[in-house]
């Protein structure tokens, strides 16, 4: 199915330690991979990769996102 994904600069931009972005296209690489039953699933797997590439790192942006599956 169809997904429409949106989200703020917080997330592309989150930064770990050695201030490296998360960046688009890690975001999109995860997009595609994701196989979700339900947009909370999409929403709930990116959490875990953006906390995972922060790496303890405190959030340098508020975060936003929204997932509607079409």
């Amino acid at each position: 199915g169809r997904q429409l994904f949106i989200y703020t600069d917080g997330l592309n931009e989150a930064e770990n330690r050695q201030q490296e972005q998360f960046g688009d296209d890690r975001l999109l690489e995860i997009l595609r991979a994701i196989h979700y039953e339900n947009a909370r699933q999409v929403i709930e797997a990116i959490e875990i990769e953006v906390e995972k590439h922060r790496d303890g790192a405190e959030p340098n942006d508020d975060l936003t996102m929204m997932c509607i599956k079409l």
